[in-house]
């Protein structure tokens, strides 16, 4: 998980989601900015899931992800991952390899 210093507040969520550069996938949208320092933040809507447990077992899955990539690459910059309805039957595995792929060599 991140810690508190690594996510964003609403207020940076709301100016680096209009601002930032997409890439797409058949699972996310990753919005990128360029900063000095790593921050993430993941979205998942109620089109992937219904219920808020499922929702929030994506999302803590997700988080794990990230902050794993950010410890073995060294990410910088500012990742918001927005999830579509087939991140919901994807399985962990497929998640990262997606992750990996998507996330560019900044």
């Amino acid at each position: 998980m991140l810690k508190k210093k690594e996510r964003l507040t609403k207020k940076e969520f709301d100016r680096f989601f209009s601002s930032g550069r997409r890439f797409h996938s058949p699972l996310f949208t990753l919005i990128y900015n360029k900063e000095e320092a790593f921050h993430g933040a993941v979205v998942v809507g109620k089109k992937v899931f219904k219920r808020a447990v499922d929702r929030n077992r994506l999302r803590r899955r997700l988080y794990n992800i990230l902050y794993r990539l950010s410890r073995e690459v060294g990410l910088n910059g500012v990742y918001i991952i927005l999830t579509k309805p087939t991140a919901g039957k994807a399985s962990f595995d497929e998640l990262k390899a997606e992750l990996q792929k998507l996330i560019p060599n900044f």
